[in-house]
């Protein structure tokens, strides 16, 4: 322990020490012994907040964001300090809830909660639980309106996992019952937290004049089926309709379409071809889109869903003198550049993390895990610590995705293009 941590120790242990002499003294003190020991305990701790969450759905990607925000309460004093608060601010994982008994018991054994809710109502019970600041709803899609509705009126604030609902309209509600009781919501845009994303668009802007004017982007992504119950899915609720809406783009491309927006701005037209291989009804696994920004750019897309062991995204943006070329496999990304005739050069990613938390404000972090569920976590307990009720990742992005997805898929069934029009 360093010397500046022994001298905040010790300062605290004789203000407790002193607080208890003080309450000895007092004639009543073995009557009210516990009242009194928590009245010297909140003075002492009176400059501490702590934000306590509790998460609903104890499946896979459940334990991404609570192994995240163990890190995150670990290093909260680092995180936070630097803002020189009067407060501590402490992120704490404390509740846990899911309808599957023996799943939550499971996930508990890794990721302990002071509190566990089982059963049916689980998810409701959590919510209303006084003592829970924060939830993080990892529900199959069909589940997230009422959840976060109930949990909006309940004064919970809010992290979504993607997709955020069946439908824009669906979103739009979330997005009222947020205005209405003031709680921060953001969902689960992972590539709006990625630090490649931030820094390609950084490098599209600085060297604009020196490549030319980007011409094409081809980008393809291949995932083994996520419904069949393999290990890295163990759940099938995504080949159902009726629980997941819809497949591959709206499940999990709907991340690459909502980075490339982020980069290039606001959609003017979009074409597909749509196809459903293994036959789940409603659950497209193959996508061929081909969307443009109205800034010109033009962005072709490929999605698969398929039996290969072998998950990749693949981006090439392709400019008049130049080449991108974004690989990511197993959580590692790489990033290299072409110009001309001159050797490929690849960016590190050490540079694009610092590049990144500087941009959004917090220069002092570093990345504790490779991958963006950390800094999209980060992101959400700092919205709260900032009282920023839209949070630096609106719920409106997720609105607008999904009402991209949406032509998307009309424009599949009238076989034509569809100029984009937001609702």
């Amino acid at each position: 322990m360093s010397d500046d941590r022994n001298k905040e120790a010790r300062k605290v242990a004789k203000i407790m020490v002193a607080n208890m002499h003080a309450n000895m003294q007092n004639p009543n003190f073995e009557e009210k012994k516990e009242q009194l020991f928590q009245e010297a305990k909140d003075k002492v701790f009176a400059n501490r907040k702590l934000i306590k969450i509790g998460i609903i759905g104890c499946g896979g990607i459940a334990q991404n964001h609570a192994f995240s925000i163990s890190l995150l309460e670990n290093n909260a004093r680092k995180i936070w300090k630097w803002k020189e608060s009067s407060q501590k601010i402490k992120p704490v994982l404390y509740a846990l809830a899911d309808i599957n008994e023996e799943k939550v018991d499971a996930f508990a054994k890794h990721f302990p909660a002071k509190k566990i809710f089982k059963g049916a109502n689980a998810g409701y019970d959590l919510i209303n639980d006084p003592d829970i600041d924060a939830v993080f709803i990892l529900v199959p899609t069909v589940y997230h309106l009422e959840y976060v509705l109930k949990a909006a009126e309940a004064g919970k604030h809010i992290f979504l996992e993607k997709p955020a609902a069946f439908s824009p309209e669906d979103v739009q509600k979330m997005i009222d019952a947020r205005d209405k009781y003031k709680i921060v919501l953001q969902v689960g845009l992972v590539m709006r937290s990625a630090s490649p994303i931030h820094y390609l668009k950084k490098l599209i802007s600085d060297n604009k004049d020196k490549w030319g004017a980007l011409t094409n982007i081809v980008y393809r992504d291949s995932q083994r089926k996520p419904c069949t119950g393999d290990p890295t899915h163990p759940s099938t609720w995504r080949k159902d309709k009726n629980i997941a809406y819809a497949g591959v783009l709206f499940e999990h491309d709907i991340h690459d379409l909502d980075g490339m927006i982020s980069i290039f701005g606001e959609v003017d037209e979009v074409y597909a071809k749509i196809k459903n291989f293994a036959g789940y009804e409603g659950i497209e696994d193959s996508v061929a889109a081909l969307i443009t920004f109205k800034n010109g750019v033009t962005f072709s897309m490929n999605c698969m869903w398929n039996d290969i062991v072998y998950d990749s995204r693949r981006y090439e943006l392709f400019f008049e003198k130049s080449k991108i070329r974004i690989i990511i496999e197993n959580s590692k990304v790489r990033i290299s550049v072409k110009y001309l005739d001159e050797p490929d050069y690849e960016i590190d990613v050490k540079t694009m993390d610092e590049f990144f938390f500087k941009k959004i404000g917090m220069p002092h972090v570093k990345a504790e895990i490779p991958g963006p569920y950390y800094a999209e976590d980060l992101r959400f307990i700092n919205a709260i610590v900032e009282n920023n009720i839209k949070s630096d990742i609106k719920a409106e992005y997720g609105k607008y995705v999904q009402e991209v997805i949406e032509a998307i898929y009309h424009s599949n069934e009238i076989g034509q293009v569809i100029k984009f029009r937001p609702k």
